[in-house]
């Protein structure tokens, strides 16, 4: 029996060039039918919130749980606490920017995914969340589970072992990586009963980015645009 594909996509944060040269990377591989499960993070901190809502629409979806930032562009987070959490009033300027940008559509789609969610593909189980099953915000620890992890938010690509042969897969960032690398990553699973995992790194057109930054007079785009330019927040 051949294994089953499951492609992984995390934290792609508005960035609609690097989603688009993911989707035709996946293409390339003959996996467009191949399900999707999105990690969260579709937007915030770049300057296509409303097409890549769209793109990810698009897409074959078999399970799609929420991150923290589409919960703020989603309306559920006061000022106050965006600024604590950004730690300077420019972030909070930045998600009213974004939460301006979407339609009501895009905003009850965001906020109506869960936290997490759990399904079962080629005789694997899985669990998968943004950042932790109980918070979009706080990472979890790997420890040993009886079951595979997927989950996002760090913004760096991991493939750990867990006890019983199960694996903690975190797919690193379409949108905006922090390992020094500015390629797009997402992964791609094999499943037949067990389940095995490939980080995948796709070029893209950082420059037509970082220029809808500046011609949309994206709150925040010279800080933003420097993060993805580097790959990295210092």
């Amino acid at each position: 029996m051949s294994a089953e594909k499951l492609i992984l996509i995390s934290d792609v944060h508005a960035n609609l060039p690097a989603l688009e040269a993911v989707r035709a990377d996946i293409a390339r591989r003959g996996l467009c039918a191949a399900p999707v499960c999105f990690l969260g993070d579709a937007v915030n901190m770049g300057p296509f919130p409303a097409e890549t809502v769209r793109e990810l629409r698009s897409m074959n979806l078999l399970c799609r749980v929420r991150g923290n930032h589409d919960r703020y562009a989603a309306g559920a987070i006061d000022r106050p606490a965006l600024e604590r959490y950004f730690r300077c009033p420019e972030g909070a300027e930045h998600t009213a920017w974004t939460a301006a940008a979407l339609d009501e559509g895009c905003k009850a789609w965001l906020g109506a995914a869960p936290v997490a969610a759990s399904f079962t593909l080629g005789g694997a189980e899985f669990c998968c969340f943004h950042a932790s099953k109980e918070s979009d915000e706080a990472s979890f620890k790997p420890l040993p589970q009886p079951v595979n992890i997927l989950c996002g938010h760090i913004h760096s690509a991991f493939v750990l072992p867990q006890e019983a042969g199960f694996l903690a897969v975190n797919p690193g960032s379409v949108g905006s990586p922090l390992d020094k690398n500015p390629a797009a990553s997402y992964a791609l699973l094999s499943v037949n009963g067990r389940v095995s995992a490939e980080i995948i790194r796709v070029p893209y057109d950082i420059a037509a980015f970082s220029a809808a930054l500046e011609s949309r007079a994206v709150p925040w785009g010279g800080v933003i645009g420097r993060v993805v330019r580097k790959a990295s927040l210092f």
